[in-house]
């Protein structure tokens, strides 16, 4: 799981597995390699991903199905349809 999530997000981004690797000091082998799921970054480098594509360390390794950014847009969708919801309230009010 954590080798398509990388890879879905690197493409996202439009980063090769070369400009990745050169972010993060590793060659484009080892993010190949990650990305296939033949070897897992460290705690260090997996904290860097997360923190680089903007999601969580769980995201990254399945266990999440929404990213930081979606959460956030979540969020505020909501809380604009509160607004929404109390501006009508004040615009029609019920007896």
């Amino acid at each position: 799981m954590f080798g398509e999530q990388l890879k879905k997000l690197r493409l996202q981004k439009g980063l090769t597995q070369q400009q990745l690797g050169d972010y993060l000091h590793v060659t484009n082998g080892t993010v190949a390699m990650w990305e296939h799921n033949r070897r897992e970054p460290d705690a260090k480098r997996l904290q860097e991903l997360a923190d680089f594509f903007d999601v969580t360390v769980d995201y990254l390794l399945g266990r999440e199905s929404i990213t930081n950014t979606q959460e956030q847009t979540i969020k505020n969708t909501i809380q604009t349809l509160e607004q929404l919801t109390q501006q009508l309230k004040n615009i029609f009010p019920q007896d």
